[in-house]
């Protein structure tokens, strides 16, 4: 029986982590053939580059975020003290 590869770029994060639970599971079958474990082997890595860039993307975009977030922050007039004239009465 022979394993059909499972495109990468359609599958998310999630589906390819299946994927690759799945492969490991029949990796570790005692009936898996040789040339069935070397497509294994390749759709498998195959799922990790593709899980690898996905997850730098994601960082990417995170890091991007929070640039944004952090310079939207210091655009924010800062919040101008209370001054008091001599009776006590707080100016604005």
């Amino acid at each position: 029986m022979t394993t059909q590869p499972t495109p990468k770029k359609t599958l998310s994060f999630e589906k390819a982590t299946a994927r690759l639970e799945q492969i490991v599971a029949k990796l570790d079958a005692p009936d898996t053939q040789l040339e069935e474990m070397i497509s294994l082997v390749e759709e498998g890595l195959s799922l990790i580059r593709s899980g690898k860039e996905i997850l730098r993307n994601a960082e990417l975009r995170i890091r991007t975020l929070e640039a944004t977030d952090a310079d939207e922050g210091s655009r924010e007039t800062p919040e101008q003290p209370e001054l008091k004239n001599d009776d006590g009465f707080a100016l604005r």
